[in-house]
């Protein structure tokens, strides 16, 4: 995931487009699948470390994978270094699958669907299914967790159609839930998350390595739990739809199931104080607040003053980025630059049909606040290089971004209301363009001043 090529027309302006970009790429690479696992998977004669559990390994035990997440390939690839034979058999469900990667030792890699699930995520949960059943207490299932797992894996509940739940899941993108109200919901429609992982692999252990990208490392809400007891209810899941949706606009199988629910004639997901609980152990392994740390940590090696505003911006982007903005014009610089680091994710309420994701609009958001200013710029950045469903990471504003834009005749308030920031930076200039990095730990957004 390179940086600099998209920020060289900066040079133009003067600023150390080379430090930005070492600052930039430090952050993601804070978050590398492989150095996580490398740091805490480890076997040595019969025990498993994982993160910070042990487990014994008996003559008879079978340690089992499923990996699921955007950063599924090189996670189960770093695994598969560390325990080589000893994984029976597995599954990795990606969202990019190269051609011809048909296996990572004994795991099957399957390509699912993100950001909403199709019949890819359905087969892929019917996979791990049968790959968790039939397995005792002595056997182990790694569950390897990033970013994205929600969508890839997807196992409808009785009476649900994989329809039911594209419709419910676009709606809900487009409403400007946050992610753990969607996956409130999401549980209660699906048989795998909310802890439904759990119910499938009993009696079997599970000890889960997790790439966090939830504000706060939430683990029931990271991929939906899939082998994390679930506090949320059916009537909290029917109360985000009404608040977001209207339970007129959803499918009658639906409202149904949650009407079920709500009575008590439906089970509900897998409690935090049912037995079953007592099997898993789950480590964060890298986090939005990792990341933030280490670019930091970076950026005062380049010779800045820099903190960490947060690790937890959440709230409309375009107002997001008006904070910052704002934020970033008042703010005082000594005889060094300074940055500040915001990490979090925003959310989007779709009025428009335009084309761009939070972190791009979060950055058009700043657009007119920054117009004029000669010392400041500001960088987004999903770190999983793709910002919603378009091929952008984000996009940089400088002073010079808005006089671009009146140049050509754009104003940025007509592309925000048509949530079309990508067009809008396409034209202007600004947009950050890496490529999938491998990995998801939420969004990081960056303000300096020189």
């Amino acid at each position: 995931m390179e940086f600099i090529k998209s920020l060289m027309p900066l040079q133009a302006q003067d600023y150390p487009v080379q430090s930005i970009s070492r600052i930039l790429q430090t952050s993601i690479k804070a978050a590398d699948p492989s150095i996580v696992i490398e740091k805490n998977l480890s076997i040595i004669k019969d025990q498993l470390q994982v993160g910070s559990k042990t487990f014994l390994l008996y003559p008879t035990t079978r340690i089992v994978t499923v990996t699921i997440g955007k950063a599924s390939l090189a996670m189960a690839q770093a695994a598969q270094i560390v325990l080589g034979d000893w994984i029976k058999k597995g599954v990795v469900v990606c969202k990019h699958q190269p051609d011809n990667l048909q296996k990572i030792g004994t795991m099957d890699v399957m390509q699912g669907s993100h950001p909403v699930p199709d019949v890819r995520s359905v087969n892929a949960a019917l996979k791990i299914e049968q790959v968790v059943s039939g397995l005792s207490s002595d056997d182990v299932v790694l569950l390897l967790i990033s970013g994205g797992g929600s969508a890839l894996v997807c196992r409808p509940a009785d009476g649900i159609m994989l329809e039911d739940m594209q419709v419910v899941t676009s709606a809900l993108l487009k409403s400007g839930a946050s992610i753990n109200e969607l996956n409130a919901v999401r549980k209660h429609l699906d048989l795998i998350k909310g802890g439904g992982l759990l119910k499938m692999a009993s009696p079997a252990q599970v000890a889960g390595l997790v790439i966090s990208d939830v504000v706060n490392s939430p683990l029931d809400v990271i991929a939906s739990g899939p082998g994390v007891p679930d506090p949320s209810t059916f009537s909290e899941a029917k109360a985000i739809l009404e608040k977001y949706v209207g339970l007129a606009a959803v499918p009658d199988s639906v409202r149904i199931r949650f009407e079920l629910g709500c009575r008590g004639e439906i089970d509900e997901t897998l409690k935090p104080l049912d037995p079953m609980a007592s099997k898993v152990s789950h480590t964060i392994a890298a986090s939005n607040r990792v990341s933030a740390e280490a670019a930091m940590k970076a950026a005062i090696d380049e010779g800045f003053d820099a903190e960490i505003i947060t690790c937890e911006l959440v709230g409309e982007a375009r107002l997001a980025g008006e904070h910052l903005a704002d934020m970033l014009l008042s703010r005082r610089t000594g005889n060094k630059p300074w940055v500040g680091i915001a990490g979090g994710e925003t959310t989007v309420k779709v009025n428009g049909d335009g084309l761009g994701g939070r972190n791009l609009e979060v950055a058009l958001g700043a657009v007119r606040k920054l117009a004029g200013t000669t010392n400041c710029l500001l960088v987004t950045q999903a770190t999983d290089g793709e910002d919603g469903p378009t091929n952008a990471a984000g996009a940089y504003v400088s002073g010079e971004t808005m006089h671009e834009a009146t140049a050509l005749g754009l104003v940025p308030e007509k592309y925000l209301d048509n949530n079309d920031a990508y067009r809008f930076f396409e034209k202007v200039g600004g947009l950050i363009m890496t490529g999938p990095s491998g990995t998801n730990v939420n969004d990081l957004n960056f303000i300096f001043k020189f």
